[in-house]
């Protein structure tokens, strides 16, 4: 008879296997429908990104497909965001409050992307993502700047052993 930590573990595996497939179904309804907004050239990026996550899912990496489709989201909104007229800028709190998540984000994103090997596609995604937002930033583009940080992020959670080759 297993012990019941190795029950709770097993129930606890099969619990966070459904949330992250929950999770992927979210992301790519959302997707699904910023899509119908997006030009040609913005989707391109979101496209292979959902073609990745796709493929993640039959191979059982629930996890790494929602990962995938997050950061689709959060590119998607990034890319709606660019296309906006530019705004005033926020209060200096706000800007400073801003301007500290992205630090906190792009840093971790950073970290996370030194620590293994990456599909040339998704490094590229993440350099465009990361780049992209940095210039964003430079501009007073806040949306689509945080947006592409926590898009580069959450690619930096996805391994190369884990995503197949197209």
């Amino acid at each position: 008879m297993p012990s019941p930590k190795n029950a709770t573990g097993s129930q606890d595996e099969k619990h966070h296997e459904e949330k992250d497939m929950r999770r992927a179904y979210e992301h790519l309804g959302r997707v699904e429908i910023l899509q119908q907004f997006l030009q040609p050239a913005s989707a391109h990026e979101v496209g292979v990104l959902v073609a990745l996550a796709q493929q993640e899912i039959q191979n059982g990496h629930k996890r790494q497909a929602s990962e995938l489709l997050r950061a689709s989201e959060h590119l998607s909104f990034a890319a709606l965001g660019i296309e906006e007229t530019k705004k005033a800028p926020p209060a200096k709190d706000l800007e400073r409050a801003i301007s500290e998540e992205f630090e906190h984000l792009t840093h971790k994103a950073e970290e996370r992307w030194e620590y293994g090997d990456r599909h040339e596609g998704l490094a590229a995604i993440y350099k465009f993502s990361l780049q992209t937002a940095k210039t964003a930033l430079k501009h007073g583009e806040y949306h689509p700047a945080l947006e592409l940080a926590r898009a580069a992020d959450a690619l930096a959670g996805v391994k190369q052993h884990e995503v197949p080759q197209p």
